[in-house]
C-alpha cells in the first residue's frame, strides 16, 4: 500500500460533529448560531448517505403531541405512550424533554420548508398513529428523513459550517481533560487530524452486524465503539429494532399496515410460516391484529409470533435460499384500511414499490428478518453531554429517551431536539475549554495504529465481517438463549484476536476503512450479547426463549464501562438518582 500514514493534515475548529444525519446537521446548526467555529465530518456524502436519507422507507413520522391527529392528544399522552413501551428503562428526564419541545422542533421544520405528505381529505399534513402510540401524531414525510437532511444541508451550509465528506473517523483523540478531536481518513487516503475543544458524535446505528440490515452499509457502529472507547457509559445496547424487509430486487421496509390486510405469508414450499408455531388461544388473525400497530419486533404483544415463527422456519430449513419467505398482497384492497391515514400510506407505499420494481398486484414479495435500529447507546444528560468532559451524543448514538421498545416517529424528533441542545452545549463548553495539549503525542499514537493495521496481511477483511454478521443473525437476531449468546460471545472474541493479531489483509483505503468498521462491529457486538446474556427475562425487543417472561426487577438499564478493553456490566435506573 502505497499511502502517507506517517502524517496529516492538520484542521482547527471549536466543534467536530460526526455524522451528518439529522442529530448532527442540527446539532452543527446549533452550534454555528451560537457563536461557534463547527466542522461536520460525515462517512459519505451529506444529504446523501446515512440512515437518516437513504431510502429503504417509503416514509418517516415525525411525532408531535399537539392535539391535531386526536383532540385528547397532548405531551402528557405521548410522554405516558413512552414511558409504558420503555418499560422501565427511559430517562424520564430527556423524555419529559423531548414531548415538551416537539412542537418547537415541527416548528423548525416548517422554518425550513421541509414538506409533509398532504391529507387528500383535508389538505393539511397527513397523521398517522406510529409504533406503541396510543393515539395518531405522527406527520409523515415522504422519502423517510431525506427532505429533514436535505433542508438542513442547506442551513448548515448558509450559516458557515465547515464540511468534510467521504470520510472516516478512525479514532477519537481524548486525553485526561476529555475528548479533544479526532484523527478522519477520507476515501482517496488523506489523513486529516481535526484538533477540536469539543465534540459531538451523532453517527448512530449498527445495523451491518446483521446479515440483512434496513440501514445503508456505512452504519458499522462507529459512533458507539469511538464513545466506548473513550470512557463514556454506555446502555441499553441489548435493545434493538428488528422486523421484516424485502430482500430482492431491492431493501425496503415492510411498513406496519402491509400487516393490517391479512397477507398471506408462506415459506420456499408454499406452506404457512406462523399457524405451526402460534401457541394455543393465539391465532394469525390475532398476531397480524397486533403486528399492525408497530413495525419492529417486540415480545410485548401476540405479533412476537410472526418475527419467532420465521426464526423458527430458517433454522428448520423452510426459508428460501436467501433466507427469505413470500408476502403475498395480490388479494388484498389497501384502500378499505380502517386506521386513520393508513389507506394513503398504502397507495404511497405502492408506489414506492414500483420504482423499486417490486408490484405488489403482480408478485409476493421476498421477504427476510433484518436488523434496524439500536435502542442503546451513550448515557447523556439533559444537554447531551456523556460522561467523557468535552464529548456530546445525540441521535442514534445515545440513548434515554426511550427504552425496551420506541415509539415510531420518536427518532426524527430525538434527533432535532437533542441535536440542538447538543449544538448549544457544545458551543458553550467550547468557549471554556482550551484543548490542544499534548496533541501531537495523541496523533503519533493514532497513526501509529493505523499502520500497525496496514501491515495485516491473510485473509481479506470481508471475512470478518461475514464471520460477524453470521454469529449476529444466528444468535442476537429475535430468538435469544444464553447458548446461543455465549456462542456468539465466542466467534466475536475470536475476531477481536485476529484483528488484534493483524490477521486481515488491508491493501486499500477501503480495506482500511473495512478494518476499522470490523473493529467497531466487534465492540458494538460484545456489548449487545453481554447485555442480552445478562438481562434473564423478555422485555419489549429483547425475546429470551430461554427465559420467555418479564421479570418485574429488571425494570432498570444495564450499564456497561470499558475495562480492560472488554465490557463490564452493572445495572441502574436512568436518570437521577431520586428516579430509582
Amino acid at each position: 500500500m502505497s499511502l502517507a500514514l506517517d502524517r496529516a493534515e492538520t484542521r482547527e475548529t471549536d466543534v467536530l460533529v460526526i455524522g451528518a444525519g439529522a442529530a448532527g446537521l442540527r446539532a452543527a446548526l446549533a452550534a454555528r448560531e451560537a457563536g461557534a467555529r463547527v466542522l461536520l465530518a460525515n462517512k459519505g456524502r451529506i444529504g446523501v448517505s446515512g440512515a437518516t436519507a437513504v431510502g429503504l422507507a417509503s416514509s418517516a413520522g415525525f411525532a408531535i403531541p399537539d392535539g391535531a391527529g386526536d383532540p385528547l392528544d397532548n405531551p402528557d399522552v405521548h410522554y405516558d405512550d413512552i414511558m409504558t413501551a420503555a418499560q422501565g428503562c427511559a430517562d424520564p428526564r430527556l423524555v419529559r424533554i423531548l414531548v415538551d419541545e416537539a412542537a418547537s422542533a415541527g416548528a423548525d421544520l416548517d422554518r425550513w420548508r421541509v414538506p409533509f405528505i398532504t391529507d387528500q381529505a383535508t389538505g393539511r399534513p397527513l397523521i398517522a398513529q406510529g409504533d406503541f402510540a396510543s393515539r395518531p401524531r405522527n406527520r409523515k414525510i415522504y422519502h423517510h428523513g431525506k427532505p429533514i437532511a436535505v433542508a438542513l444541508r442547506r442551513e448548515c451550509a448558509k450559516a458557515g459550517v465547515e464540511f468534510i465528506e467521504h470520510a472516516m473517523v478512525l479514532t477519537l483523540h481524548t486525553s485526561d481533560e476529555g475528548a479533544e478531536g479526532a484523527l478522519l481518513m477520507t476515501k482517496d487516503g488523506t489523513l486529516v487530524d481535526i484538533r477540536a475543544r469539543v465534540v459531538v458524535v451523532t453517527t448512530g446505528g449498527a445495523g451491518q452486524l446483521f446479515r440483512y440490515s434496513l440501514m445503508p452499509a456505512d452504519i458499522t457502529g462507529d459512533g458507539y465503539a469511538l464513545g466506548y472507547r473513550a470512557g463514556a457509559r454506555m446502555s441499553n445496547m441489548e435493545f434493538m429494532q428488528a422486523g421484516f424487509g424485502t430482500i430482492k430486487p431491492a431493501l425496503n421496509i415492510i411498513m406496519a399496515w402491509f400487516w393490517a390486510v391479512n397477507p398471506r405469508f408462506t415459506d420456499r414450499f408454499g406452506n404457512d410460516v406462523i399457524e405451526p408455531h402460534l401457541p394455543p388461544g393465539v391465532s394469525f388473525a390475532d398476531a397480524v391484529k397486533d403486528k399492525a400497530r408497530h413495525y419492529p419486533f417486540s415480545a410485548s404483544d401476540r405479533s412476537r409470533w410472526i418475527e419467532i415463527a420465521a426464526r423458527l422456519a430458517i433454522d428448520a430449513g423452510r426459508a428460501t435460499d436467501l433466507d427469505g419467505f413470500y408476502l403475498d398482497l395480490r388479494h388484498v384492497d389497501g384502500s378499505k384500511l380502517t386506521e386513520k391515514g393508513y389507506s394513503q400510506l398504502w397507495a404511497v407505499s405502492r408506489q414506492w414499490l414500483l420504482r423499486k420494481n417490486m408490484d405488489i398486484t403482480k408478485e409476493p414479495l421476498h421477504v427476510g428478518l433484518m436488523g434496524h435500529a439500536i435502542n442503546g447507546g451513550m448515557i447523556i444528560d439533559e444537554g447531551a453531554r456523556t460522561t467523557v468532559p468535552g464529548l456530546l451524543a445525540a441521535g442514534e448514538a445515545a440513548t434515554g429517551p426511550y427504552g425496551a421498545d420506541r415509539l415510531g416517529g420518536n427518532m426524527l424528533l430525538n434527533c432535532l431536539v437533542f441535536g440542538n441542545r447538543a449544538g448549544l452545549a457544545a458551543a458553550e463548553a467550547a468557549r471554556a475549554r482550551a484543548g490542544g495539549r499534548g496533541a501531537e503525542a495523541r496523533l503519533a499514537d493514532a497513526l501509529a495504529g493505523l499502520r500497525r493495521r496496514s501491515e495485516g496481511q491473510g485473509a481479506p477483511i470481508r471475512r470478518s465481517h461475514e464471520a460477524i454478521k453470521k454469529t449476529m443473525s444466528d444468535n442476537a437476531l429475535i430468538i435469544r438463549t444464553e447458548q446461543g449468546l455465549k456462542m456468539a460471545e465466542e466467534v466475536l472474541m475470536a475476531e477481536h484476536e485476529r484483528l488484534d493479531a493483524g490477521a486481515y489483509a488491508a491493501r486499500t483505503v477501503r480495506d482500511l476503512w473495512r478494518v476499522y468498521e470490523a473493529e467497531n462491529l466487534v465492540d458494538v457486538g460484545l456489548m449487545m450479547v453481554t447485555a442480552a446474556a445478562m438481562r434473564d427475562e423478555t422485555r419489549g425487543s429483547h425475546y429470551r426463549a430461554d427465559a420467555p417472561e418479564k421479570k418485574p426487577h429488571w425494570d432498570r438499564s444495564i450499564v456497561i464501562d470499558r475495562r480492560d478493553g472488554l465490557p463490564a456490566l452493572s445495572v441502574e435506573k436512568l436518570g437521577p438518582a431520586e428516579a430509582a
